[in-house]
């Protein structure tokens, strides 16, 4: 595997054995996630008591909060969970389905608890909703761009890979307080998420400053953990790496 050079057949092995089964169980979750209730939600997936103190801390600041994070984890859970613990008005980016019906059934069920979703090609419309008062927005971060010309490019799991970086120049633009969601699985079933800093202040940082930070602490997750990262959304696709 490109991704990492130095393991060797055995690891690469045993690494693609477990994520396998952490798919399956990813698959169930997801499914169930159209039907579970608040109270079992927070039963099974929780905010670190440091990090919900953080949060909380942040939110008295009367500024944007933004959340990213990547396909780690159960990242739909922590993004219906999100919409419990904020204070503030909750947008979701998310990426459209090409089928019409199942698009719709998913923006439903992300929108049970609160969430207000906002297509990726709708930028400017969160940006409207963002001036008119704090608010925290979630930021699937890893997906890969169609314009890679624009994109922003960096060394990611030994291989030059590129970013959206969008999300990097609204948090400049609206001088937002960045947060990274990582999302640790615990048990089967059950996760835990902690909230690492990234900037306070974002428009005292430099072009793709808070992307690049953003990718290495993904990257630390992932290395730490690997089987708990999405590999089967064909990161590389457009990089021009067959894996």
């Amino acid at each position: 595997m490109n991704a990492f050079p130095h393991k060797r057949s055995q690891e690469l092995w045993y690494i693609r054995s477990k994520y396998y089964h952490y798919l399956s169980d990813l698959l169930v979750e997801t499914i169930k996630s159209f039907s579970i209730s608040q109270q079992e939600l927070k039963h099974r997936i929780q905010i670190h008591h440091e990090s919900y103190e953080l949060l909380r801390t942040q939110e008295k600041k009367g500024k944007h909060i933004f959340i990213v994070l990547g396909h780690y984890g159960n990242w739909e859970w922590t993004s219906l969970l999100a919409g419990l613990k904020t204070n503030l008005p909750f947008y979701a980016l998310y990426a459209p389905s090409k089928n019409k019906t199942f698009d719709a059934l998913l923006q439903k069920n992300r929108a049970r608890f609160g969430a207000q979703l906002i297509a990726t090609n709708q930028i400017k419309t969160l940006y409207t909703h963002l001036q008119k008062q704090p608010s925290m927005v979630a930021f699937l971060a890893d997906q890969t761009p169609v314009d890679t010309e624009n994109a922003y490019w960096t060394k990611f799991m030994s291989l030059n890979t590129p970013f959206h970086k969008g999300f990097n120049t609204l948090a400049i633009r609206t001088d937002a307080i960045v947060l990274y969601a990582s999302i640790q699985k615990i048990n089967r079933g059950y996760y835990e998420v902690h909230l690492k800093p990234i900037t306070k202040q974002a428009s005292q940082t430099t072009e793709n400053e808070i992307a690049e930070k953003y990718v290495r602490l993904l990257e630390t997750d992932i290395q730490h953990r690997p089987e708990y990262w999405l590999w089967s959304h064909r990161r590389w696709k457009r990089a021009g790496i067959n894996y």
